[in-house]
């Protein structure tokens, strides 16, 4: 029996050899697959919480830069309402509309004639100034300067019809409400302007002086009024994507510290593991051989102070301090050449010119082209990067607004390697085709966002009117208002609306998730 199935085994031992060596293949094709698998599963859910992680994180950066803009309006709010105060030139123009109205009331003593001439050029004045001169007390009957919690009460509307028929058609610049439309029937506003034409030449020296001083003024609160709404535009749509950058940048160094710190904590868990479970081991140099490679090629990686020690808190918060440029400095930089648009643009435009909404789109658009590109000695034209304004252009400026900041003054300006490094990268963001082509469209939002607001309540007329069209005096109020609510209303619509830009926010990931070479 033996003797038989030695024979049989030996008759068929290549088959058999054969049969052996295709299940031991099997099997151990099968074990490392299974391992493949397992390992793949394993990498699979590292790098789903890994994305998890990293998207949480990045949504929480979002809500931190706008709340980090938000508690910087008030400053940027103070500077621009106080230099560009709208409110204090319609105060003025009412104090010398009520002059002139007090002093044409006084009985005026004729060199020549009888009482009925006296009679006669009185009546003159008052017909010829009476509309004007009403039209112009309403405009200009202004409040103080609402403060932040009553502009935050009245953000749901900009409008408050008249309560009846006597009531101002229009009321000052500085008041929480703009009308929704002219009158067919009603006077220019700007007819005040004009007054002195229809003034008789029996009126005295005093009141014509008064009337050319009006005109000044109205030609003044014309060019502030564009010039701050414009002014504000563009500086909280720059302060939103500096910010954006900024929180960004220091967002990445945090989230790339927190995984090498989690490494580390896994390497020396693992070392401690291997000396204490297994003294005896028959191979503890090649053990320590392994780790020691796997600790030596992450400090390769990590060969760069800012990625293998992140941002500290000191140098975070002296970074964060560039901010004080554009609320202090840059937003200056972009009022003058904004103001200088503007008179270019609208210097030629009469206050008592009707303009639609189209219109005055078209005007907007001619100075944001001036303001955005410059022209070169070529002759040709060439947008601004907006470099000098979101940040210091020279190392002596640095210095002085780090001083400013509370920081100690450096010697021969040097900086921290990761003050310096977070410095250029900012630079070169900023010069980046990507944040030219973010900008514009970020402006291109903000300019929407200012006409769907004048559409709604300033440009409301009667259904299949067709367009509406409106003096310019009547167009000031509410882009006086627009203004005054872009920096101090609560909800802030335009930070909202620009920081969900979806531009804005793909910038930002890009920059959050951009490791370069570093961990390659």
């Amino acid at each position: 029996m033996l003797n038989s199935v030695t024979n049989y085994v030996y008759e068929r031992r290549k088959r058999l050899a054969r049969t052996a060596g295709v299940v031991g293949g099997l099997y151990v094709v099968g074990r490392y697959a299974m391992g493949r698998i397992t390992d793949m599963g394993d990498r699979v859910r590292e790098e789903r919480l890994a994305r998890e992680n990293i998207r949480r994180r990045f949504r929480q950066n979002v809500q931190d830069t706008s709340f980090t803009i938000m508690t910087y309006l008030p400053l940027l709010s103070k500077h621009i309402l106080d230099e560009m105060d709208v409110e204090a030139l319609t105060a003025e123009l009412q104090s010398l509309s009520r002059a002139a109205k007090t002093q044409r009331n006084i009985p005026l003593v004729p060199n020549v004639g009888s009482a009925g001439s006296l009679e006669s050029s009185v009546e003159l004045v008052r017909s010829s100034d009476a509309r004007s001169e009403s039209s112009s007390a309403s405009f200009l009957s202004v409040s103080p300067r609402p403060e932040a919690s009553q502009l935050a009460d009245s953000t749901a509307s900009w409008v408050e019809p008249p309560q009846s028929p006597e009531a101002p058609l229009l009321e000052g610049l500085g008041t929480s409400s703009v009308p929704l439309a002219l009158p067919s029937g009603a006077n220019s506003l700007s007819e005040s302007v004009l007054s002195s034409s229809v003034v008789s030449s029996s009126s005295d020296s005093g009141l014509s002086a008064t009337t050319r001083s009006k005109a000044e003024l109205w030609r003044e609160v014309k060019m502030i009024t564009v010039t701050r709404t414009l002014t504000v535009l563009y500086s909280i749509t720059l302060l939103t994507i500096f910010t954006n950058i900024q929180l960004s940048l220091l967002g990445r160094y945090k989230y790339i510290q927190s995984v090498l710190q989690m490494e580390r904590s896994e390497d020396a868990h693992a070392r401690r593991q291997y000396e204490s479970s297994a003294p005896g081991t028959l191979f503890p140099s090649l053990v320590d051989q392994d780790i020691e490679a796997f600790v030596g090629q992450r400090a390769r990686l990590e060969e760069d102070s800012i990625w293998r020690e992140g941002v500290d808190a000191e140098t975070e918060r002296k970074y964060l301090t560039l901010s004080w440029w554009i609320l202090n400095v840059g937003w200056k930089d972009v009022g003058e050449r904004v103001r200088r648009g503007v008179e270019e643009v609208f210097e030629g435009i009469s206050l008592k010119s009707k303009i639609g909404a189209i219109e005055l789109h078209r005007l907007i658009s001619d100075v944001r082209r001036r303001v955005e590109h410059e022209i070169t000695f070529e002759g040709t034209e060439r947008r601004i990067n907006f470099l000098s304004t979101l940040m210091p252009p020279t190392a002596s400026a640095l210095s002085h607004l780090l001083t400013r900041g509370g920081f100690p003054p450096t010697h021969n300006d040097t900086h921290e390697p990761e003050f310096t490094a977070l410095l250029e990268e900012t630079r070169d963001l900023l010069a980046s085709s990507d944040f030219a082509l973010v900008l514009e469209r970020a402006l291109d939002r903000a300019t929407a966002l200012l006409f769907d607001g004048l559409s709604q309540n300033v440009f409301v007329g009667e259904e299949g009117e067709g367009e509406v069209r409106l003096r310019v005096a009547a167009v000031l109020p509410g882009l006086a208002r627009w203004s005054s609510l872009a920096l101090n209303g609560m909800p802030n619509e335009l930070v909202d609306s620009l920081s969900d830009l979806h531009e804005v926010a793909s910038f930002s990931a890009i920059i959050y998730s951009n490791y370069g070479d570093h961990f390659r």
